[in-house]
C-alpha cells in the first residue's frame, strides 16, 4: 500500500495540475457514488435542481481548495482533509437512515438527544462504505495537499470571493437543496444556516405555548389537501360541460362528497393562502399577525395527535417552511424528496407524492394509537399547465397551448384521478377519517384581460372546495354548501373535531355549524407572507365585491364601478380591516 501510494505521489509531483483536475474529480465521484447510494442516484441525476447545486458547490469546492492549497503546514492540511472527509462521512451515516442530508431542523434534533441519533446511526448506517470512502479518498487528499501549485495572491483572492459567494448562495437561496450538493459543503452550510433561522424565530415569539392532552378514544383521523390553482369553473362536479371529474362526480351521487359552491380563496397567491390555511386566518395582515398564533400542527400536537406535513412543492419558498416545521410536526416531506426537477411553478407528480410520501406515512400512523392530522399540498394546476398530467392521462386534446384549455383540462382530470385514488386507500383503512379539500386560489382560464391568477377575478378567488366525511355526518355537512364560506374554514372546523377551541382569535367558522348568509369574507395580497401589497376586496354572499386601495385610501364599489374614499365605507366595513390597520389603537378599544 505505501508502495502504491509512493507511486501515485511522485506521478502527481510530475504533472501537479493535471493531478489536481484528476483527484477533485475523484473526490466528486466519490462522494455522488458512496455517500448517497446509487439508486438514488440514477433517480435524481438528472434533475434542474440537482444539475444546478452539484455544478455550483463543486465549483464552489474547487474554488476554495484553491484558495487553500498554499497552506503547506501539519494542521493546515489536517484542518482542510477534516473540513472535507468529516462532514462526508456524517453525511454518508445520516443518509444511511434516512436517505437524505443534513439540515438546520436535524442539526435542532442532534441537540435535543445526541444518543437517539448516535442509536439510530448504529442500528442503520452501513460500517463497509465509511471504510471505503476513507481508504479512497484520504490518500488522494494527502497528495493533493503536497502538490507543487502556487497560485498568484490574486487567483487566491479571486476563487475565495467567488467560492465563498457560491457557498453563501447555496446555503441561503430558496433553490438550495443539501441533499443535491457536494456534501461536505452542504453540511457546513446548514450552520449559517441556522443565523437564518434564529432571524426568523424572533417573529414566532409571541406565538403561545398550548397546554398537551391526551387524544379521545374516539379522536377521528383528518386529512387537509391543500391545492393548487384548481378552478372550479373547468370542474365536472361543479356544471362545467367536459367530464374532468369522474372521481369526484362519483362520490358526490354517492352521498359522500359535501361540495361547496360559495366558497372563497383567502388570497389570489400560495404565498397569501396556503399560511393563512393552516393558521386560520383571513383578511389583511400588515404587521404578521400570522407569526404569532398557533398553526394547525400545534393545535393539533397539543391535543394528542399525530402530526404530518407532506408537499409536492418547495416549502423554503420565502421561508414558508420556518413557519411551520417545529417541535410540534413529526413528519414533513417536501417536493425535492420526490423530484429533483421541481421549481416554483412546477412541483413534484401529485401520484409520486401519494406512493412514496402519503401512504408510508398512512402506514407508519397505523401503528400508534393516537390519532393523525395530515396536511397534504399538493402540485395541482399551476402552469404551465401541459406540466402537470402526464402523457397517459392527457384525454383532451391536441394541446396546442402548454396553457391552453384543453392542457388545463387535461391537469383538473389527473387531479380528479387523485383525488379517487387518496380518498380510496384512505377509506380502506379507516371509514371514519375526515377529508377536506381547499385549492389556494383558482386560474382566470383563457382570460386576456387577467390571465392566470392576477387580480381578483372569479376564475381566481371563487374556490373550489368539498369534505368527504363519515357517513353518519355526510347530511349535517350539507347546511353550508350554498353558504358563504371561505378556505379558513377547515380550519375552525378541523378544530373542532379536535375538541380544542383556538386560544387567540382566528377569522374562520365551523362547517359543522350553520354559518350566516349574509357573512362578508375578506380576500387580500395585504400580507407580511407575500409582498404587503395593500389591496383587499370585500367579498359579499352573492360573490360580487368592493376593491380597497389602502395606500389611496379609496374603494370601488361593486355597482357601477364608483371610487370614494375609504372612509365613506359603512363601520362595519371599515372595522374588518381597522383592527388590523392599527392593532395597537384596537387592542386599546377592546381594553
Amino acid at each position: 500500500m505505501q508502495n502504491i501510494f509512493s507511486r501515485l505521489s511522485a506521478a502527481a509531483m510530475a504533472a501537479p495540475k493535471r493531478a489536481f483536475c484528476a483527484i477533485v474529480l475523484l473526490v466528486l465521484a466519490f462522494d455522488l457514488v458512496l455517500v448517497r447510494d446509487l439508486g438514488w442516484l440514477i433517480e435524481n441525476v438528472q434533475g434542474k435542481r440537482f444539475l444546478v447545486n452539484y455544478g455550483l458547490s463543486s465549483l464552489a469546492l474547487v474554488l476554495l481548495i484553491i484558495l487553500l492549497l498554499p497552506l503547506r503546514t501539519v494542521v493546515g492540511r489536517t484542518v482542510i482533509i477534516a473540513l472535507i472527509l468529516i462532514p462526508q462521512l456524517i453525511q454518508l451515516s445520516f443518509f444511511a437512515v434516512y436517505r437524505n442530508f443534513v439540515s438546520v431542523f436535524d442539526l435542532r434534533f442532534v441537540a435535543e438527544d445526541p444518543l437517539l441519533t448516535l442509536m439510530l446511526w448504529v442500528d442503520n448506517a452501513a460500517v463497509f462504505k465509511p471504510l471505503l470512502l476513507i481508504a479512497l479518498e484520504l490518500p488522494l487528499l494527502l497528495i493533493l495537499l503536497r502538490l507543487p501549485l502556487k497560485p498568484r495572491w490574486w487567483a487566491r483572492g479571486i476563487s475565495g470571493v467567488f467560492g465563498s459567494l457560491l457557498f453563501l448562495l447555496l446555503a441561503f437561496n430558496w433553490y438550495g437543496v443539501t441533499k443535491f450538493q457536494f456534501s461536505s459543503l452542504a453540511y457546513i452550510g446548514t450552520f449559517p444556516g441556522l443565523i437564518e433561522q434564529q432571524v426568523f424565530a424572533a417573529k414566532l415569539v409571541e406565538k403561545p405555548v398550548l397546554e398537551k392532552q391526551v387524544a379521545a378514544k374516539d379522536a377521528p383521523n383528518i386529512i387537509f389537501v391543500v391545492g393548487e390553482s384548481l378552478t372550479k369553473s373547468q370542474m365536472g362536479v361543479y356544471g362545467y360541460d367536459r367530464d374532468t371529474t369522474p372521481n369526484l362526480q362519483r362520490l358526490k351521487d354517492a352521498g359522500e362528497l359535501v361540495l361547496y359552491d360559495n366558497a372563497v380563496s383567502i388570497g389570489t397567491k400560495t404565498l397569501s393562502s396556503v399560511p393563512y390555511m393552516l393558521t386560520g386566518l383571513q383578511g389583511i395582515d400588515p404587521h404578521g399577525r400570522v407569526y404569532s398564533v398557533p398553526t394547525i400542527f400545534n393545535y393539533a400536537k397539543a391535543a394528542g395527535y399525530q402530526t404530518a406535513l407532506i408537499t409536492a412543492q418547495d416549502f423554503k419558498w420565502r421561508n414558508v417552511d420556518q413557519l411551520f416545521l417545529d417541535g410540534d410536526l413529526d413528519y414533513f416531506k417536501e417536493g425535492t424528496d420526490f423530484s429533483s426537477n421541481i421549481s416554483v411553478s412546477i412541483g413534484a407528480d401529485d401520484m409520486t407524492v401519494l406512493e412514496k410520501g402519503v401512504m408510508p406515512f398512512l402506514e407508519q400512523a397505523k401503528q400508534s394509537d393516537e390519532p393523525y392530522m395530515l396536511v397534504i399540498q399538493m402540485n395541482g394546476n399551476h402552469y404551465p399547465y401541459a406540466k402537470h398530467s402526464p402523457d397517459a392521462f392527457k384525454k383532451f386534446l391536441p394541446e396546442e397551448d402548454e396553457n391552453g384549455v384543453n392542457a388545463y383540462d387535461n391537469s383538473v382530470a389527473y387531479s380528479d384521478h387523485y383525488f379517487g385514488e387518496l380518498i380510496k386507500q384512505v377509506r380502506m383503512d379507516d371509514p371514519d377519517a375526515w377529508i377536506f379539500f381547499s385549492t389556494d386560489h383558482g386560474q382566470n382560464i383563457d382570460s386576456k384581460n387577467s390571465p392566470y391568477n392576477y387580480g381578483y377575478g372569479l376564475g381566481t378567488t371563487h374556490n373550489a372546495m368539498f369534505a368527504v366525511p363519515p357517513a353518519r355526518e355526510a347530511d349535517k355537512m350539507q347546511v353550508n354548501t350554498d353558504r358563504p364560506v371561505s378556505s379558513a374554514d377547515i380550519f375552525a372546523t378541523v378544530l373542532g373535531l379536535m375538541d380544542t377551541r383556538p386560544v387567540s382569535n382566528i377569522d374562520g367558522e365551523n362547517l359543522r355549524e350553520p354559518i350566516d348568509p349574509e357573512r362578508l369574507r375578506v380576500i387580500s395580497a395585504y400580507m407580511k407572507t407575500l409582498h404587503n401589497d395593500p389591496n383587499a376586496v370585500l367579498v359579499f354572499p352573492d360573490l360580487s365585491y368592493l376593491h380597497i386601495d389602502f395606500e389611496r385610501k379609496s374603494a370601488i364599489l361593486p355597482e357601477g364601478g364608483e371610487v370614494v374614499p375609504y372612509t365613506r365605507l359603512p363601520d362595519s366595513y371599515r372595522r374588518l380591516f381597522d383592527r388590523y390597520l392599527n392593532p395597537q389603537q384596537e387592542g386599546a378599544n377592546d381594553g
